[in-house]
């Protein structure tokens, strides 16, 4: 009751003496990305200190972020391989009693931050199978949310999402490695967009993508040497031919543009505000700027803007989420000026801008959120947390720190080199900032770092922006 929402109010409030313990005393991040460890760990310190021993996975030979208690190595290109990481896990075990003897109770959470890997059932089973806690979207749910169960979710509660057709299910692949039955999947690919018997615009996307990877643009599906590039695109990427859907675009009879409008939800309760994001001519994720809900007609009418919030706690309602998740539909004014709101997915993790939504909230004691604390006190089975409006914070700017030159024309050029990390006067309006340091590989995550701008007005954040950034 009361105590215990006072209790998790201590823990999630970042104070430097938290009246709770934390719920679990070890962690192990894997996740290839610095700066979704980094963020992570930024979390779990900043509410519990050095009460939490955190472990980051690496690759052999790679240095550990300033910060952490210890690491976990594993073999280069191994990331996604369970049964690899078990190997170095016991063997870490035999070593260090204190980490064998955590396992064996039950009490090393498995954090893998933001990634394809957070939001994969299978992982979730098999992280579970190695004695470790998974903090995510319980399993089932997770499955049915994938972003074709979402969209077949969407049709059965009546929210809008553009036409698609599903090209293989989940777990439905082919040996790609085989020429024969490579070209026969793509061919069977070919069949089943052609039957849709459209030219309109669209994409063809894999369920198991991010960040841009894993979606290929399809301007004209009836022409097959179009759908054939764009097919190979996909599975050249992903390496794996199963979970590919084909998806239209929107707005293509009006002027093309878009927002893409993000919803929290915490099981089925829609978090207050919504998020928009602008993106880079290679589907990157920029800027999210979140906004309360008053303020949000900016960009959406206000009866658009709570049927969006209707439909995402129904489709949360009935795909059975249990904790933290964003819905992502697309807000444009179509051909006759009228607007509209076509959901595309849902993330069954923490999205790495959640800080846009969080800081527009408190707790009775004007603490602000900590994502993947919370995700921490769930697994533990600490109901969701109690939280009020943000009086303060109206509009919180996220933006991200990417690899790459971007020229005139959108095109960006990946640049070598070595970030030595961050510097300039510390500003009140910034309550986080992060840039991993290290070399810059090709083969890394395009996102360096971060920083997010509070305001309490549209044209507050903007002044501050510019200041900021200038």
């Amino acid at each position: 009751g009361a105590l215990a929402r006072q209790r998790w109010h201590a823990a999630a409030s970042g104070s430097p003496a938290p009246l709770s313990p934390p719920p679990f005393p070890t962690v192990i991040i894997y996740n290839q990305s610095k700066h979704a460890t980094q963020s992570v760990l930024a979390d779990i310190r900043a509410v519990w200190g050095d009460r939490v021993r955190v472990l980051q996975t690496l690759e052999d030979g790679k240095q550990r972020l300033p910060g952490m208690d210890g690491a976990l190595y594993v073999k280069p290109k191994s990331w996604g391989n369970l049964d690899h990481f078990k190997e170095r896990l016991d063997w870490l075990c035999s070593q260090d009693h204190g980490l064998h003897a955590d396992r064996g109770a039950g009490k090393v959470v498995f954090m893998p931050g933001w990634s394809a890997f957070a939001e994969s059932s299978e992982a979730a089973r098999g992280v579970e199978a190695l004695g470790l806690v998974w903090p995510g979207t319980e399993p089932v749910a997770s499955q049915g949310l994938e972003k074709i169960g979402f969209k077949r979710i969407c049709a059965d509660v009546g929210a809008p999402t553009p036409p698609f057709v599903v090209l293989s299910e989940e777990d439905a692949g082919v040996d790609l490695t085989d020429p024969v039955a490579k070209d026969k999947c793509v061919q069977g690919f070919m069949k089943l967009v052609a039957d849709m018997k459209t030219n309109e615009k669209g994409l063809i996307k894999s369920i198991h993508g991010g960040g841009g990877k894993g979606t290929a643009h399809l301007d004209d599906p009836s022409c097959p040497e179009q759908t054939r590039a764009a097919v190979e695109k996909v599975l050249v990427e992903m390496n794996r031919s199963d979970g590919i859907y084909f998806e239209q675009k929107v707005n293509t009879k009006g002027d093309g543009r878009f927002y893409q409008l993000e919803l929290e939800v915490d099981g089925t309760e829609v978090a207050q505000g919504g998020r928009f994001v602008w993106f880079n001519s290679r589907l990157q994720k920029v800027v999210e700027i979140g906004l309360s809900d008053d303020l949000v007609g900016m960009f959406m009418p206000a009866d658009l803007y709570a049927n969006s919030r209707k439909w995402a706690a129904d489709i949360a309602r009935v795909g059975g989420n249990n904790t933290r998740a964003t819905m992502e539909g697309l807000v444009f004014q179509n051909e006759k000026g009228e607007f509209e709101l076509q959901f595309i997915e849902c993330n069954r993790r923490p999205q790495v801008e959640n800080e846009a939504l969080a800081l527009l909230q408190r707790d009775a004691a004007g603490n602000r959120r900590y994502t993947f604390a919370e995700l921490m006190m769930r697994a533990k089975g600490v109901p969701a947390p109690v939280f009020d409006d943000a009086t303060d914070t109206k509009v919180v700017l996220h933006a991200r720190w990417l690899h790459g030159n971007p020229d005139s024309q959108g095109n960006i050029a990946y640049q070598a080199g070595s970030i030595g990390g961050m510097s300039g006067p510390r500003l009140d309006y910034v309550p986080a900032e992060l840039m991993a340091p290290g070399e810059i590989s090709f083969t890394s995550d395009p996102q360096l770092g971060k920083a997010v701008i509070t305001a309490s007005s549209w044209e507050e954040m903007c002044d501050r922006a510019c200041q900021y950034f200038t």
